[in-house]
């Protein structure tokens, strides 16, 4: 592997692409879907930048839970995913886009975009054809600079790339029953108890995507001689029109516009939500014989166990079986030259 690559292959989510059927059905039955908040604003950011509304392509598609947000607002869409069983399951939904056309869903990575097959039926040579181009809390498993390379052949001059992801858990201070003590205990489950069994993705996309590899950035990574024509291609992506959107504590960005509020999430709803999470997935599968053996409690298990003991320490807190719960987000908006 070139040294321009940001991630090592096996640094790279082996969970998720290699999901069964059913996996990826309770994964698109238990993921939150995106607020339409934050898809209109997605939308504001490519057009109000010059950007048209013909095609959009996901990238990381998963099971389609982006892309069938953002299809009714193009005339075509596409999403992408390596994983077979992801891809399968999202074609199951019933999706349509602005023309009445299904999204097309295709098994491709986001180092070969230029390769998928849907981009050549909407274009003579799939490239320079795409408006938009997402990444819905997935771009943190790419091979960065491979990734723009490929993003930089099938845009159109002008069009964007908009990458967003969710990071770390917190709770809603003002509604919460002893909620400072409740904060520590999800800091302390985040960074103690699930975080070996992280990967480096998975830190990246709990950081914001500090330090994911922008295309400017990963310029710097590029010493091979062999890929010059890389490099090249990176430079067609504007550092200066770049934009990054990071919510405050409340979900909120600058405008005042909230698009990752506080939601009340009962204890199953949160065992099922967070059941999503590919730490949880590794965690479990490297400790199901002790489990089974009642030797360890299930991290979930012991997640909401300590969440209601922490909540019913304060009067107010008896009985109470939910939790008003939100996450961080980042929105990052990248434009190609004209």
């Amino acid at each position: 592997m070139a040294s321009t690559t940001s991630q090592k292959s096996n640094d790279r989510d082996p969970t998720f692409r290699n999901y069964d059927s059913s996996s990826a059905a309770r994964y698109l039955q238990n993921r939150p879907r995106y607020p339409d908040t934050l898809i209109d604003l997605i939308v504001s950011k490519h057009t109000s930048s010059g950007g048209e509304l013909d095609l959009v392509v996901d990238v990381g598609c998963g099971p389609g839970i982006a892309t069938l947000s953002l299809a009714p607002h193009f005339q075509h869409a596409i999403g992408a995913d390596p994983g077979q069983n992801m891809i399968e399951t999202a074609k199951t939904v019933p999706s349509t886009t602005k023309s009445g056309e299904p999204i097309k869903y295709e098994v491709c990575s986001a180092e070969a975009l230029s390769t998928l097959s849907a981009l050549k039926e909407l274009s003579d040579t799939g490239l320079e054809c795409v408006d938009l181009i997402t990444a819905a809390t997935a771009a943190h498993w790419f091979d960065m600079p491979r990734f723009w390379g490929e993003a930089a052949k099938i845009l159109k001059p002008g069009g964007s790339v908009i990458i967003w992801c969710y990071g770390g858990h917190r709770c809603d201070p003002n509604s919460t029953p002893n909620a400072e003590k409740l904060q520590d205990w999800f800091k302390t489950f985040e960074e103690e108890v699930i975080s070996p069994y992280e990967l480096p993705g998975n830190r990246l996309a709990r950081e914001l995507y500090v330090n994911l590899g922008l295309p400017w950035e990963c310029l710097e990574r590029i010493d091979d001689p062999a890929d010059q024509g890389l490099k090249t291609l990176l430079k067609e992506f504007d550092e200066e029109r770049f934009e990054r959107i990071e919510s405050s504590r409340e979900g909120r960005i600058s405008e005042g516009v909230a698009f990752s509020e506080f939601r009340r999430l009962d204890f199953a709803r949160i065992k099922a939500l967070l059941g999503t999470a590919s730490p949880i997935t590794r965690w479990r599968e490297a400790n199901k014989e002790k489990v089974a053996k009642g030797e360890v409690e299930d991290v979930l298990d012991l997640m909401v166990r300590r969440t209601k003991e922490i909540i019913e320490e304060v009067p107010e807190g008896k009985g109470r079986d939910f939790v008003e719960s939100g996450s961080g987000m980042v929105i990052l908006v990248v434009k190609k030259r004209k």
